[in-house]
């Protein structure tokens, strides 16, 4: 029997199951197609996935690399945004001025160094450190922009200059020096000759006055003054010339004992101390490297006022030795501790400045070093460090 449908046709159950047959085909294709296109959609996700953190991770590693070379970089470099707020501090920017990153970054540059970001007229070349201290520099300074032309901050490279201006002075300082030397050999040569006659003529004076007449003590005064000159000129000529060594491997202690012989006191109550390796031994122009270690002793011995003590010991290094002298007299002040090397520099009255300056120059010439330390009133140690080496 047929059914009417909706407009009064009659359909057999056959045919309206046909329908339904027809419309649940259509449906499941419409779902396989999905799903096809589900499976797809995800495999491109997955794909962009892939892409997109293969991008960061090349991205990552960009910046890395940029973060590197800025770290690497000796020069310093400080970038800030728009409102002046720091943003990058790069490790050389951190080591001139001893900041850390934590104390830089994120500061307005202006409040951190006194000074507005860009160099120009008015603006001194000059960053304040983390001590209040002021760094000369030299500075180069950039705009950022974006993409688009923006202006998003501006980038500053700078230079330390504090050891080229200090080089510049040590240069200046040669120079003068080296015409300073120039003329004392000159005046050293002209005192020379007229000094040996002096020392002539006072002699024959001593040897026809007798010792219990009161003019004998001026001639030894004569004498005394003589030969004070006499060791001013060869300190003179000895700093002018060039260093001329015999190197030959030594015992520390040698030199030492060598130097104590000719040690006066002057009649000063001060006792020496050794504490020495007798095995130690340097490579060392043994008759200038006593001549070093007695010009230390001495100045230790015009330190002592009344009782004192002067100790002289040795220590091993791995590949240097150093000699200390040490002494219980008047100390040094801390702002004439690194004159005291210098040329005509003395600390003493009747000091021609030299004694230190001599010793020094030879000391150098063995590829060692001569070092201070003392405070006033607590006395003072010279240190020699020369090249080690094995005796025998």
């Amino acid at each position: 029997m047929k059914k009417p449908d909706a407009g009064g046709a009659a359909h057999t159950p056959g045919e309206d199951i046909k329908v339904l047959a027809q419309a649940f085909e259509v449906f499941t294709q419409s779902t396989q197609a999905l799903e096809e296109t589900h499976r797809l959609l995800e495999v491109r996700a997955r794909e962009l996935g892939e892409e997109l953190a293969a991008k960061n991770q090349e991205l990552a590693l960009t910046n890395d690399y940029l973060n590197c070379i800025l770290e690497s970089m000796s020069d310093g470099v400080i970038a800030v945004d728009p409102r002046g707020a720091i943003v990058t501090f790069n490790r050389s920017a951190r080591v001139i001025l001893g900041y850390g990153s934590e104390r830089a970054v994120g500061r307005v540059f202006e409040d951190l160094f006194g000074r507005p970001f860009l160099a120009g007229a008015g603006v001194m070349p000059v960053l304040r450190n983390a001590k209040g201290r002021h760094v000369r520099v030299s500075e180069r300074d950039a705009p950022i922009a974006d993409r688009a032309g923006r202006c998003i901050g501006h980038v500053k490279v700078f230079q330390d200059l504090t050891e080229i201006h200090a080089l510049r002075e040590q240069v200046r300082q040669i120079d003068r020096l080296a015409a300073i030397g120039e003329m004392a050999a000159t005046v050293a040569h002209e005192i020379r000759n007229p000094l040996g006659g002096i020392r002539g003529f006072a002699a024959l004076l001593a040897r026809d006055i007798p010792e219990d007449d009161p003019r004998s003590r001026l001639v030894g005064k004569i004498l005394a003054g003589v030969k004070n000159l006499d060791r001013v000129v060869n300190e003179l000529l000895a700093y002018t010339r060039p260093v001329e060594l015999h190197i030959a491997p030594v015992k520390c202690a040698e030199l030492v004992d060598g130097a104590l012989a000719f040690l006066e006191t002057g009649g000063r109550p001060v006792s020496v101390r050794k504490r020495l390796s007798r095995d130690l031994a340097v490579l060392a122009d043994a008759d200038k490297m006593r001549q070093v270690l007695l010009n230390i002793l001495i100045n230790a011995v015009q330190s002592i006022d009344g009782e004192g003590l002067i100790t002289v010991s040795t220590r091993a290094e791995r590949r240097h030795v150093t000699i200390a002298v040490a002494d219980t007299g008047c100390g040094i002040a801390a702002d004439e501790l690194n004159k005291v090397f210098s040329p005509f520099y003395s600390t003493k009255e009747k000091g021609s400045g030299l004694g230190l300056a001599v010793a020094t120059k030879i000391v150098e010439g063995h590829r060692g070093r001569l070092e201070a330390e003392s405070k006033p009133g607590q006395g003072s140690t010279f240190r020699i460090r020369l090249p080690r080496t094995e005796y025998g």
